[in-house]
């Protein structure tokens, strides 16, 4: 699901920035071919939606998110990332979510590269959290230290800040 048009997809000027709070102070740009020849995984997992649908066991391709965090790291004091794709959209990930195992950065799914709508040329996938926390067409993240502020689009009207799909962390909690 998404709203509005679907980007063009130009994997040769498709690009990946990590900047905010890293450990050199730089921000990093990767193109997508830097991205794709990271060591290649699959991990077969579900997926969860804050609407209340699971799809249950899809086979997703991709590259660890790990593996490019290791290639600009992050400050000593970052708990989170703002993950951002195409149109502006955004959403808070846990620094230890983008750090799992199975968060992927992901080029294929059941063995074909992703469509258009699917979210190619890259999308995140954290099996674990709900989807709006992995972003069709991600173009990258900012580490964020604990007191900035900065919220995703749907943490900005009252989801739940992490997301977390067996826990069903949908919305935040009313002060």
């Amino acid at each position: 699901m998404h709203y509005g048009r679907i980007p063009e997809r130009k994997r040769d000027t498709w690009t990946v920035t990590v900047g905010g709070a890293t450990a050199s102070g730089d921000e990093y740009v990767f193109s997508l071919d830097e991205v794709t020849a990271l060591p290649a995984v699959r991990e077969i997992c579900d997926m969860h939606c804050a609407t209340r649908w699971t799809a249950q066991g899809i086979d997703w391709g991709g590259v660890r998110a790990r593996d490019l965090v290791e290639l600009a790291p992050p400050a000593e004091d970052v708990t989170d990332a703002l993950v951002f794709a195409e149109f502006g959209y955004a959403a808070n990930v846990p620094l230890a979510d983008l750090l799992s195992s199975n968060a992927l950065l992901v080029t294929h799914r059941d063995g074909e590269p992703l469509t258009p709508e699917r979210g190619a040329p890259l999308r995140l996938v954290i099996p674990h959290l709900y989807t709006w926390k992995g972003p069709k067409w991600l173009r990258g993240w900012n580490y964020l230290l604990p007191e900035n502020p900065d919220r995703g689009f749907w943490e900005e009207r009252g989801y739940h800040a992490r997301g977390d799909a067996w826990s069903e962390e949908r919305y935040a909690k009313r002060r």
